[in-house]
């Protein structure tokens, strides 16, 4: 595969890739014997020691899809021993009444359902999937966040980041070939479209709606600076989220919402693809960054390119210029001229206003870039 060269000086090689993946290969297998029985997802950019959260995160599924993701790239049996091991740990947590369910059975359970075929896996899947419609609010149209929502308004509310859940019902309804799934998942989409997304490809972190008419009351965004701003891991799960409801669906509305999001991002990192947690904070370039949406958006770029949706290679040149970026500047190197472990992503922000690991290594990062690697090399 050829390099390609790109806009803002960067050059994604054939050697910078495969260095990256080695890298992230390298911080999987320092993980797993750290962390067992428990679940990664944050760590110290100083000394690289991972957290957990005790009773579990909605971000537990990325260490194990990390697993799945390293097992098909290498075929190495560990990855395979440890996604199984990780993933059957999660068992129960498919009936909690959180939207937050979806991230973790997509990648625990159905892409390790696609990758081993292991039935325990489907089960997994399905009931997350289950759990999901019955969640499905009748008048809003739309899979509320549930018992563990962020922020307590006295209302329900639904946020962007679940237009990511919407993946165990696609897959669902194409596993079972049931329409339910689909409904639910169709409704979500379109009720995010109507109430999310602005008319510049930016959009709101979460929406607040009244339970009994099912109509929006209060649109913000908490984890961004200012509400009408946009803050960057939702402009991600957005691009992303919708993406994958094309794919699902065939509809060009979808591929649209996905493609402006891209486009938004284009315009507003010129010069450096890396970008801060909310794309309007003043206090820029002072503001915190956040890699882990900028390699959601990586991948969101190549999807993008899969789908045919602009100019041949426009998409691909911005997830390359963008995973450049990340491997060159933020994935700490192997070897013994860093103090720290091989194949961390710096400078992750999760949340800079509540003060939770706001400069940090990600779980949901490293999946993200290792996938996006995985599918510039078409694997």
């Amino acid at each position: 595969m050829r390099s390609r060269a790109l806009s803002g000086g960067a050059l994604l090689t054939d050697a910078l890739v495969a260095d990256a993946q080695a890298r992230l290969l390298a911080r999987i297998d320092g993980t797993a014997p750290e962390m067992r029985p428990a679940f990664p997802h944050a760590a110290d950019s100083e000394t690289g020691r991972w957290e957990a959260k005790a009773g579990g995160a909605w971000t537990d599924g990325f260490w194990v899809g990390l697993c799945w993701l390293a097992y098909r790239l290498t075929k190495v049996d560990r990855y395979r021993d440890w996604g199984l091991e990780w993933a059957a740990r999660l068992r129960g947590r498919e009936r909690t009444m959180t939207h937050d369910i979806g991230f973790l059975f997509q990648y625990a359970a159905v892409l390790g359902w696609e990758t081993t075929r292991e039935a325990m896996l489907r089960e997994l899947g399905l009931a997350c999937a289950d759990r999901l419609v019955a969640m499905s609010h009748l008048a809003a149209r739309v899979i509320p966040v549930g018992a563990h929502a962020e922020v307590s308004s006295g209302l329900d509310d639904v946020t962007i980041d679940c237009m990511m859940n919407l993946q165990v019902l696609w897959w669902a309804a194409r596993e079972t070939e049931s329409a339910r799934y689909r409904e639910v998942a169709v409704a979500h989409a379109e009720r995010t479209f109507a109430w999310h997304v602005r008319p510049d490809g930016s959009c709101f972190q979460s929406v607040h709606f009244d339970p009994a008419t099912g109509q929006p009351v209060k649109k913000h965004t908490h984890q961004g600076y200012a509400d009408d701003g946009c803050w960057s891991r939702g402009l991600a799960w957005c691009a992303y989220g919708f993406v994958e409801a094309f794919r699902a669906t065939g509809r060009e509305d979808f591929l649209a919402i996905a493609r402006n999001a891209v486009e938004y991002h284009m315009r507003r990192t010129p010069l450096d693809p890396v970008t801060f947690n909310d794309y309007d904070d003043p206090r820029i370039p002072q503001a915190p960054r956040d890699t882990s949406a900028a390699a959601i958006l990586a991948s969101s770029a190549l999807a993008l390119e899969e789908a045919g949706a602009g100019p041949a290679g426009r998409y691909r040149d911005e997830a390359g210029r963008i995973v450049a970026a990340l491997a060159a500047g933020y994935l700490t190197p192997l070897g013994p001229d860093d103090r720290r472990p091989p194949g961390m992503l710096l400078h992750g922000c999760y949340n800079p206003y509540t003060g939770e690991a706001p400069d940090h290594e990600l779980i949901w990062g490293d999946y993200f870039l290792l996938e996006a690697l995985a599918r510039w090399q078409g694997r």
